[in-house]
């Protein structure tokens, strides 16, 4: 059972990482090379929305086969877990609750209705703005330190402190 879980626990850490992160590279470089309002960014979007929601269900499995394994083999009294348990609810939780939140509802929708032929008003072409730039940014710095710091807590099991 824990090697099962183990797997399916390190599956979703790649399934959460990954996929986004390409889409989103791929979408960066349609916006740099056809612009925001082009068809094929437009094409890009659906997928990299797509790609989110996948994110997201692969953060929910994440965090539900860690839970299980801390609690179901007795993990959840060790200190690098612990440790480990407060980088990913006050950093990483919070981050993903409002990428939830703009990715897969706001700004999807925002995005949808532009390229249905709406046109955005100045506050919702404000929100896609900080949703690319300083949201994204923000994350970019801090999920690849965040974990990194957690995977050296699960691979040497050894407090920071």
């Amino acid at each position: 059972m824990y090697a099962a879980l183990k797997v399916i626990h390190l599956g979703s850490l790649v399934m959460w990482l990954g996929p986004a992160l390409g889409s989103w590279l791929v979408l960066r470089y349609m916006q740099q090379q056809e612009g925001e309002l082009s068809p094929a960014t437009a094409n890009v979007y659906r997928v990299f929305f797509w790609t989110l929601t996948l994110e997201h269900i692969a953060l929910v499995t994440l965090l539900l086969s860690g839970a299980t394994m801390a609690f179901m083999f007795g993990f959840i009294s060790m200190p690098w877990l612990q440790q480990k348990l407060w980088l990913v609810l006050l950093i990483i939780v919070p981050l993903e609750i409002v990428d939830i939140w703009l990715g897969n509802w706001k700004v999807n929708r925002l995005i949808a209705a532009r390229s249905a032929g709406n046109t955005l008003t100045a506050r919702q072409q404000v929100l896609v703005q900080f949703y690319h730039k300083s949201f994204t940014n923000l994350a970019l710095i801090t999920l690849p330190a965040t974990v990194l710091v957690i995977m050296w807590l699960a691979v040497s099991k050894q407090a920071l402190w």
